[in-house]
């Protein structure tokens, strides 16, 4: 494996047991399951096994084991490695600021102080609030603070030049994950017992009277809220609305505390029209006690923790039963060295990345990306449907698509967020500073233009590769590239159908339903003619009508099953190239391992709720679907396990699609 195992090793076992985090060998074994013939279900022909022998940690929600192997890794690394690093002087100011918010995270009695400060200063506040004037200002106030409130905001590429940023406002009180769940009766009356409990906890007067103010607004919002699959359409929609109109239609909500520190040259989105009118509605109908009553709520039932474990119990229980929660609490160590990277997430990496993959060469992930970007080229040139000004401008984007591989090469490149002073016994105002600062990175670009090439933001040991349509630019990182996507010591065809597989998938998502809108310069135009777009529905209609037929949301999920598609087929153009020069019967092999290997990328385990939560709210297919419905419009999948045409994954000549 391409990590240094005897490092690694030492690492993960100077633990009490070498699966302190999971039980993650340094290379799984993916063992086939021979009863099951990979011609009617090639998913559990290759998965089954794996999950049947693997025990999901209590305080896991779920285990994808291409990525979360490779995320418990790191984890763990990690891990100790700020055990260490709380153990002596920080050598940096960036180890400092790394090693005091951790020791904040791990000082309980601390934290519970904290949080019974936090409940007390917002009710000392509330009180000096007498009209609703005044409140909304605060929470206008606090839209760009690094705090939480009534009205949110985003920053979001312009649709014409990605370098300045657009805003978009909206609803900063929420919680439920997708509208449905409102429509869920046993959830709703269970929703209504846990906001009571916290109306109690905090001493408010009358909890039940607030719990049901929460109870009515968040059942209220549920009818202004996209669906996933709205959102995604929205999202590359022309919908603007300005400053001055924002002002005189919706005077209640004192935005202008906001939007004075906005450029006047700033385009304010519209995603979603309802969104802002909903926001009014509760500022002309809820009463100041009402609005109060929300604040307390969505502004601090996140903040109750180490000083009120009754109710964290509870509100911990509701989430695993309702919203796709874990089952059980992780170390309170393991939980600070999580909440630590996510704060400090490419500070940290910066510190860890040498260490844990030393000598990485980064050619030879950059000599198979290139093998899949001209596969992708490859195959656009046999195009038959698409005009001849759309098929060069799909070409132009796939060839001057900008690729970021791995990790930043120098520490300049790094760009990391403005270091501070954070404190060892205040959590809670460390996250507050953090934000604040964060934000003030992001809301600068509405002033400043954007270097869209810079790896500012970007945490290099996340497991995961995408592509940004308004950049049009592939990002693969250094945390992916572990085994079974990648392994240096791996044959080319096993890493082409991992990670190869991946670069085609993320590349594809330039071509896909919504990635397609964009052009080569990252621009917002339609480079497709209306033949095109035509022909274009046409092959994906076949697409949402399979993967609806497998239990999937068919149209929610149509860009990433294009991806998958995509990056299969360049994957394997490019594995099995005029190159490959095996006999018959290797070249046999070569093709039953591709898929294999593919086959090994999505397998998963995963709580009932949390596979509920994703059928409804994640764009991705679920593993199964992935594998199986892909490798059916392979005819080389079927020529590779001798399939009969009547086989479960055996699609015929017509059934099957060829997009790019």
């Amino acid at each position: 494996m391409f990590i240094q195992l005897v490092l690694l090793s030492s690492l993960l076992c100077a633990t009490s047991s070498f699966g302190a985090s999971s039980e993650i060998p340094l290379k799984r074994e993916f063992p086939l399951n021979d009863k099951i013939n990979p011609c009617e279900n090639l998913y559990e022909h290759a998965c089954s096994k794996t999950i049947e022998s693997f025990q999901l940690r209590a305080d896991r929600r779920r285990h994808s084991f291409a990525f979360s192997d490779s995320a418990e890794r790191i984890l763990e690394f990690k891990k100790n490695y700020i055990k260490d690093l709380t153990s002596k002087e920080a050598d940096s100011p960036v180890s400092g600021q790394i090693k005091n918010f951790y020791l904040s995270c791990m000082n309980k009695d601390a934290r519970a102080k904290e949080e019974t400060n936090e409940i007390q200063k917002l009710m000392d506040d509330q009180k000096k609030i007498t009209d609703k004037k005044e409140w909304f200002k605060t929470q206008a106030g606090k839209i760009h603070s690094g705090k939480s409130g009534f009205i949110g905001y985003s920053t979001n590429d312009n649709f014409d030049d990605a370098r300045k940023s657009d805003l978009m406002l909206g609803v900063g009180y929420s919680l439920l994950p997708e509208k449905s769940y409102a429509k869920n009766e046993v959830l709703i009356k269970a929703l209504a017992v846990l906001v009571t409990d916290f109306f109690k906890t905090i001493g408010a007067d009358h909890p039940e009277e607030r719990a049901k103010t929460v109870l009515k607004y968040e059942i209220d919002q549920q009818d202004n809220r996209f669906f996933p699959v709205e959102a995604r359409i929205a999202y590359s929609l022309r919908r603007f609305v300005t400053k001055k109109e924002l002002l005189k239609k919706y005077p209640d909500l004192q935005l202008n505390v906001f939007l004075s520190q906005i450029p006047e040259a700033t385009f304010i989105r519209n995603m979603n029209p309802k969104t802002i009118p909903f926001l009014n509605k509760i500022a002309k109908t809820y009463s100041l006690d009402e609005l109060k009553t929300l604040e307390m709520f969505y502004e601090l039932r996140s903040k109750l923790d180490q000083g009120y474990p009754t109710f964290y119990d509870e509100a911990f229980v509701f989430a695993n039963k309702f919203l796709g929660g874990k089952n059980k609490r992780s170390e309170l160590d393991e939980e600070c060295t999580t909440l630590t990277m996510h704060r400090f997430g490419a500070e940290f990496d910066y510190l860890v990345l040498p260490k844990m993959f030393p000598n990485f060469s980064s050619e030879k992930v950059a000599d198979l990306v290139g093998k899949i970007k001209k596969s992708i080229l490859a195959s656009l040139s046999k195009n038959t449907w698409l005009s001849p000004t759309a098929k060069k401008e799909a070409e132009r984007k796939i060839s001057t698509a900008f690729m970021r591989l791995v990790s930043p090469q120098n520490f300049t490149d790094w760009k990391f967020l403005p270091t501070a002073a954070y404190g060892k016994d205040t959590y809670l105002a460390n996250i507050e500073k953090r934000n604040g600062i964060s934000e003030t990175r992001e809301f600068k670009f509405f002033r400043e233009l954007k270097d869209i090439r810079s790896w500012e933001g970007v945490e290099p040991l996340e497991v995961n590769a995408f592509y940004q349509p308004s950049y049009n630019q592939f990002t693969m990182l250094q945390g992916i590239l572990q085994y079974p996507f990648y392994d240096q010591k791996s044959s080319e065809i096993e890493n082409l159908a991992g990670v190869g597989m991946v670069v085609g998938h993320e590349l594809g998502h330039a071509i896909d339903d919504q990635g397609s809108k964009y052009d080569a310069d990252g621009k917002l135009r339609d480079w497709m003619t209306a033949k095109d777009l035509v022909k274009f529905k046409e092959l994906t209609k076949s697409l949402i009508e399979q993967y609806s037929k497998a239990g999937m949301n068919g149209e929610y999920t149509l860009g990433e099953n294009i991806g998958d598609l995509v990056g299969l087929n360049a994957a394997y153009d490019a594995a099995f190239s005029t190159d490959n020069t095996a006999s018959a019967s290797d070249l046999k092999s070569q093709k039953k391992n591709f898929f294999l290997n593919y086959a090994r990328s999505w397998c998963e385990v995963q709580l009932p709720g949390v596979r509920d939560l994703r059928l409804k709210s994640d764009p991705h297919s679920l593993g199964v679907a992935r594998v199986n419905e892909v490798v059916k419009h392979f005819a080389s999948f079927k020529e590779a396990f001798d399939c009969k045409d009547s086989d479960p994954m055996i699609f015929s000549a017509e059934q099957r699609v060829h997009i790019w």
